[in-house]
């Protein structure tokens, strides 16, 4: 019996980004089985999250279905950016042995060695994911492939830009007839310089990312727990407030007329549980965009910078409840003796 599978086509896009990071991370893993896994479990939370807002946040069904919405949409999106930062990661780590790695080939094919076979003895344990990838390019030689094109096949497996530059220009120089073992000296050497350069560059802007995180780990949650708390206060010392009559203002003059709603209560009165509720809302947006900031001025990617959110989350939304217990701890009794 034929098998039938419905497979929506927004879904093929969402498969060929995750198996792109799968190979990235030399991660031998169904996209598809693992997309799925990650919809069914993302829908489940989305669920869970319009229940949530309709009986315990008190939503209403518009914001809770946004709600759920959103949780299904940031799950993906944050499986994906965890997968894309171990790439990241691992190109990373690639580009700070790559000057000793490309020291190392041209070290061994001046000592007599074919290009195939130098490749094959530079493959050391200590490279870690490049180690992989000469052993695969020397096979390739070996196997009749030219060298610049299996070369070219190093980046598709390492996620790094500078990887990938300077296989470009490698291949670039083989194809034009240069010595490779020159070529990777020069190339080693240069290498040396701008990481040098990006490291001095990285201790020279460490100021402005101290203060990024301990405004938005510290400063607003600080602010966001005091102002919520006044709040409090204010809600129950209006809450006590006798009623006065509206009639006896509004026979007054006409002048008075307008005071006239507000007096009798039917102004609407924000609650002191949507403001925590919109604090806390506040604290996520500013934690998110204040994580792509620093990423923004660490190395240049926004992206780079979700390596803090996890961290600067867990200390704004700590010190925020810890301030609130702190603050309803010392000066509860004004709430209660309203």
């Amino acid at each position: 019996m034929p098998s039938f599978r419905v497979e929506l086509p927004f879904l093929r896009g969402i498969y060929a980004a995750f198996e792109k990071q799968f190979m990235y991370l030399g991660l031998k893993i169904s996209a598809r089985k693992y997309v799925m896994n990650t919809l069914i479990f993302s829908f489940v939370l989305g669920v869970i999250a319009v229940f949530l807002g309709l009986t315990t946040f008190n939503l209403g069904i518009i914001f809770s279905i946004i709600a759920g919405i959103s949780t299904i949409v940031g799950m993906i999106g944050a499986m994906y950016m965890l997968l894309d930062l171990s790439a990241d990661g691992r190109g990373k780590k690639v580009e700070s042995i790559l000057p000793d790695a490309l020291q190392l080939i041209a070290s061994n094919i001046k000592s007599g060695l074919t290009t195939e076979r130098a490749l094959l003895m530079s493959a050391r344990p200590e490279f870690g994911p490049l180690e992989t990838e000469l052993r695969r390019v020397s096979a390739k030689i070996y196997s009749g492939s030219p060298v610049e094109h299996a070369i070219l096949e190093i980046p598709k497996h390492i996620k790094s830009t500078l990887l990938e530059r300077t296989t470009w220009l490698l291949a670039r120089g083989i194809s034009s007839g240069g010595e490779i073992a020159d070529l990777l000296m020069q190339l080693s050497h240069n290498l040396r310089k701008q990481l040098a350069l990006q490291s001095e560059a990285s201790a020279s802007i460490s100021i402005y990312v101290i203060l990024i995180f301990f405004s938005a780990a510290f400063g607003g949650p600080a602010l966001y727990a005091v102002s919520s708390f006044i709040v409090e206060v204010m809600t129950a010392q209006t809450g006590s407030t006798p009623a006065i009559d509206p009639g006896t203002i509004a026979s007054a003059g006409s002048r008075f007329a307008g005071l006239s709603g507000f007096v009798s209560g039917k102004a609407s009165i924000i609650s002191p549980d949507f403001i925590v509720f919109f604090s806390q809302v506040m604290l996520f947006v500013g934690g998110v965009f204040a994580s792509l900031i620093l990423g923004a001025i660490a190395t240049g990617k926004e992206k780079d910078g979700m390596k803090y959110l996890p961290v600067m989350l867990l200390v704004s939304f700590g010190l925020f409840f810890l301030i609130r217990a702190v603050m309803h701890a010392a000066f509860g009794p004004l709430l209660l003796n309203q």
